[in-house]
């Protein structure tokens, strides 16, 4: 019988397939997912880098190995280093963050079969949701797939800052102040050129993830939300829960 841990471990097998560039954007749980997805691969045998368009807190990454690239030759050695999981990053910064990796140098390598790359392609200042801002996300052109990723501790709450980065912007996308995150609004922000769906390519995937969906009284909402995505704008994806290593919810595509 399949059950939610079953589902969450398969699903991940079939959605990252070795040799490609995965980036993720949103709120809610980002780090978290590439940390376990890395793991994850790691245990069957694929090789995980993780890296950032932007920036990350060193103490997230505590314990994995770090890899510092200054040119492609060093991000090459250390996509081809034997390690099963690595964080390869720029530099360090002052306010004790990571420097992530200009795209171009991204775009530039080759991912071999026996790796995948997870990219976080912009920082929402630790809220469940978030709008990007105008230079947001930073997602790099070879990225064969967007994870767009959402915490469902914000819904059913009031769209306000301290549930969404950038909210003002949330608002305007949603047609009215005063709103919630109840699903119509979540399906609404999935697929607006403007909100998750900002800065993806043509030709490449996108998948909407709600995180958090262990949180069982916000569960129903994060269904509807994700069918509703689906039906409206043809927008695959799953209720998932990337602490707990579950699958609640998924739609086909």
């Amino acid at each position: 019988m399949s059950t939610p841990t079953g589902r969450f471990h398969s699903t991940l097998t079939r959605w990252f397939v070795p040799g490609a560039v995965y980036t993720f954007v949103g709120a809610g749980g980002k780090t978290t997912a590439m940390k376990r997805i890395a793991a994850h691969l790691a245990r069957t045998g694929v090789k995980a880098r993780m890296t950032t368009t932007t920036k990350v807190a060193v103490h997230e990454f505590a314990g994995f190995l770090v890899s510092l690239v200054r040119e492609a030759a060093d991000f090459e050695r250390a996509l081809a280093d034997p390690a099963p999981t690595r964080l390869v990053v720029a530099g360090s910064a002052s306010d004790r963050r990571y420097l992530g990796l200009q795209p171009a140098l991204i775009e530039g390598v080759r991912i071999g079969a026996d790796a995948v790359l997870l990219v976080e392609g912009d920082g929402s200042r630790q809220r469940p949701m978030k709008v990007p801002l105008g230079h947001e996300p930073v997602i790099p052109a070879n990225t064969s797939t967007v994870f767009a990723v959402m915490g469902a501790s914000a819904f059913d709450e009031p769209v306000d800052e301290r549930h969404c980065y950038n909210f003002e912007k949330a608002l305007a996308l949603v047609g009215r102040t005063g709103s919630f995150f109840e699903a119509g609004e979540i399906a609404s922000l999935a697929g607006d050129p403007e909100g998750c769906f900002k800065g993806v390519k043509s030709g490449m995937g996108f998948r909407l993830l709600l995180n958090q969906g262990d949180l069982e009284e916000k569960r129903e909402t994060a269904c509807e939300a994700l069918w509703l995505a689906r039906q409206r704008y043809g927008i695959a994806g799953a209720v998932i829960s990337f602490e707990k290593g579950e699958l609640y919810e998924q739609t086909a595509g």
